[in-house]
């Protein structure tokens, strides 16, 4: 059984992915060398997770002949990631 049906996937991937491009792309100067600062973790996970819900809103706006649906532990994929990104945006005001 998965926890995931067609690019429901992406729910994780995407947040790790771009967390790991931002601290190549960016690296915080202050943090050491292989660290990823607070900051610069929600905004990796949270663009991450607000790319994902653009993603699962265009891939579930409509039915597919095939009935594949795009899910993440059986809730359409741009709902447990517009949660991931609101959290993101509110722990990053409650730090900032």
């Amino acid at each position: 059984m998965l926890i995931y049906r067609g690019a429901g996937i992406m729910t994780l991937l995407m947040p790790i992915v771009t967390v790991l491009l931002l601290m190549w792309l960016w690296p915080d100067p202050s943090v050491k060398k292989g660290d990823v600062s607070l900051m610069q973790f929600l905004l990796g996970v949270g663009i991450g997770a607000a790319i994902n819900t653009v993603m699962g809103l265009i891939l579930n706006r409509k039915n597919h002949d095939d009935g594949v649906r795009h899910h993440f532990f059986y809730i359409p994929m741009q709902w447990p990631s517009l949660a991931i990104m609101l959290v993101c945006s509110i722990i990053g005001f409650i730090k900032h």
